[in-house]
């Protein structure tokens, strides 16, 4: 008995919801409005918005295209494929950091001062001017006594900064 006034019920209330979202949608006052020819949004949109709120319509739905997808992926298979290459390539002083080598020897020889590092296994790696150091750093400067890297970072915005990091060289007996 009562799964049968459930279901009256249930009827009802469905029929109550159909007649209510019909006449809705048969009353004129709840129509949707009538959408501009598609070569008038295309070609101006302004011209399209003046023309609609002239006439007395609701204002059509423009696309923008000047804004970002949002569903546009961050990074493309491309871009991910060219980072994880440019990493897998790294050689030499490339792959330590200028904090993760320590700076052993400057020697002066013909073509100008050199010097030499070592990685914390004791592999030692020799630094002229233009050397790359890191991902991302270049010997700029090799003096005497201290031999000068700079690194060019990226930040949040986009913009390019460099910071300018000197390793010294210890004098004997110095830790």
């Amino acid at each position: 008995m009562t799964n049968s006034m459930n279901s009256k019920n249930i009827f009802l209330a469905v029929a109550l919801i159909a007649s209510v979202y019909c006449a809705g949608a048969c009353n004129p006052a709840y129509a949707q409005p009538e959408s501009l020819p598609p070569e008038t949004a295309a070609t101006d949109p302004n011209q399209a918005l003046e023309s609609a709120l002239a006439s007395g319509q609701a204002l059509p739905f423009i696309y923008n295209r000047e804004r970002p997808d949002p569903f546009f992926p961050f990074l493309t298979q491309e871009i991910m494929k060219a980072e994880a290459k440019a990493k897998a390539e790294l050689t030499g002083t490339q792959k330590y950091e200028p904090a993760q080598l320590t700076l052993v020897a400057i020697v002066s020889g013909k073509r100008g001062l050199l010097a030499m590092v070592q990685d914390s296994s004791g592999i030692g790696y020799v630094l002229r001017k233009g050397t790359k150091i890191g991902e991302n750093g270049e010997v700029v400067q090799i003096a005497h006594d201290k031999v000068i890297i700079e690194q060019s970072l990226k930040t949040v915005t986009g913009e390019r900064t460099s910071r300018k990091i000197e390793m010294t060289l210890s004098k004997e007996g110095e830790k």
